[in-house]
This record gives structure tokens, C-alpha cells and sequence, in this order.
């Protein structure tokens, strides 16, 4: 079966929606789906129109997590490890770890607009973009353990950065399902919209008001702040010297001062 358009990306202006596109299977995910994903965010990168991303799901739901064909050719090729010491499925999670580890090194902010559901993997990747949005119909979980799994690509390490050990531990270990309030008042998204349409609307207005803001300082702020969770306060602040030594000789910045002094909106050139 043809995979390629699940995952589809789109360019509008300085805006770059990358789209769960997989409605009739309510967006669950394959290993296709997820390197797909990787791709297209690698295509950003090079695209120095691109400022912003929106990440969303077509259809009903954001996404219902895993999709159960993958898992089943996974727990196919593991069962056969048996005797492997478990070497080639450390590999092979290792492997989609990296994935969604891309969407946190890359310095262009990342949105994610969640509606209808998000369980497990569906959570996963939204827990790897940097602003989490959220639609008040909303319902989300992290099941794995119904399955006698875990979650591995960062539902266990992102959700306890995150909302701190014992909210992780609660939320991975019942398997509950919350609400969308429940993830506005624990912190795990920053606002919360009545309908779908005013999520994505929402989402828009978001990602425009980044757009004003200076590139490089907005890569800057997210590699600071991604990269310094776990060192010691010097050296998180050693990265804030270094990266505005980057700043200072910048294009940008001697348009954003004369803009200033000239009353008018900068034009930003992201060098």
C-alpha cells in the first residue's frame, strides 16, 4: 500500500504544515510515517522562507497512536531475538528515537495542534515539538503498559521532563485516559480552544506572532533551551554568550535596530 501521501507537508509563505494524513485509519502511525515526517522537516531546514512549523492531523483525530501492522511486524522481528541479548531491539527503537529527535534539534519552532484524540506514539511526537495546542474535545493516554510495553520514544523521558516525576508516573503507569483541561492545568499544553477550527486558527496566530520576531534569535532561544535541560547553570549560560556573539554579527540585527529607530516592520533575511 501507498504510504507516501500520510505524512504530507505544505508551504504557505513562511509557514510549513506538516499533516497526519491518514484520516481512514484516524492518522495511526507507521515506521513509514515517521521517517516520512523526518524527511520533510529535513527539507525545512535548507528553506530559509520557513519560520515556523504547524503540525496537525486531517480528520477526526489528532492521531490514535501506533499503527497496530507495524507493531506487529515489529513484535515479529523481536521474537525471533530471543537469544540476541535484545541487541537488535535496542537498535531499531534507537532508530525511531532519532526521528523524532530531529524535530528537537531543528532550530525552526514547532507547533502542534492536537484535536480529538492523542494516545501513545500520537502523544510521543507531540511531547518532541516545542508549543502543544490543544482542542477542548480532546482526550489523550499513553497505553502501553495495557500492552506490557512502555512507552519508548519519549513518552517516559519527555513526559517527566515535563510535568515532573510523579504526574508521569501516574499518567504512564494507570494508562487513564485525561482530558484536555487536565493537560492545560498540568502545563502539558499552553492553550486550549473550544472547536477544531479555532485550535488550527489559534495555532496560525501563534506561529505569526513568531514570525515577527527575529529567526535567528527564535533558533537561538529553542537550541538554548532544548539543549540546556540537564547542565549546570554556568554552562546554560555560557550557550545564552556564545550564541548572542552569533546575534550581534548578524544582518538581522542591524536591521532590527534600524527598524526601530525608523519607525517600520524589520525585514528579516535569517542571516
Amino acid at each position: 500500500y501507498m504510504t507516501d501521501n500520510y505524512v504530507i507537508g505544505e508551504k504557505v509563505e513562511n509557514i510549513f504544515y506538516l499533516t497526519f494524513n491518514r484520516p481512514e485509519k484516524r492518522n495511526a502511525i507507521s515506521f513509514e510515517m515517521l521517517d516520512k515526517m523526518s524527511k520533510l522537516v529535513e527539507t525545512v531546514i535548507m528553506d530559509r522562507d520557513i519560520r515556523v512549523i504547524i503540525f496537525k492531523g486531517e480528520g477526526n483525530v489528532f492521531s490514535a497512536g501506533i499503527d497496530f501492522d507495524s507493531l506487529g511486524q515489529l513484535a515479529g522481528t523481536f521474537l525471533n531475538d530471543v537469544g540476541g541479548g535484545g541487541a537488535s531491539i535496542r537498535a531499531e527503537i534507537h532508530r525511531a528515537q532519532q526521528v523524532l529527535n530531529r524535530l528537537e534539534s531543528i532550530e525552526v519552532p514547532i507547533i502542534c495542534a492536537i484535536h480529538g484524540a492523542a494516545i501513545g506514539l500520537g502523544v510521543e511526537v507531540t511531547l518532541a515539538c516545542d508549543i502543544r495546542l490543544m482542542s477542548e474535545d480532546c482526550i489523550w493516554s499513553l497505553p502501553e503498559a495495557q500492552f506490557g510495553l512502555i512507552a519508548d520514544l519519549g513518552g517516559t523521558a519527555r513526559l517527566s521532563k515535563l510535568l515532573g516525576q510523579s504526574r508521569a508516573m501516574e499518567i504512564l503507569m494507570t494508562t487513564n485516559r485525561y482530558s484536555a483541561q487536565q493537560a492545560l492545568e498540568w502545563g502539558l499544553i499552553n492553550y486550549l480552544y473550544p472547536t477544531k477550527e479555532a485550535l488550527f486558527e489559534g495555532a496560525e496566530k501563534l506561529a505569526k506572532d513568531i514570525i515577527k520576531s527575529a529567526p535567528l534569535a527564535v533558533g537561538a532561544f529553542k537550541k538554548i533551551i532544548k539543549r540546556g535541560e540537564g547542565v549546570d547553570l554556568m554552562t546554560h549560560l555560557d550557550m545564552e554568550v556564545s550564541m548572542q556573539s552569533i546575534m550581534i554579527r548578524s544582518e538581522d540585527f542591524k536591521e532590527g535596530v534600524d527598524a526601530l529607530m525608523n519607525k517600520r516592520s524589520p525585514v528579516w533575511k535569517r542571516k
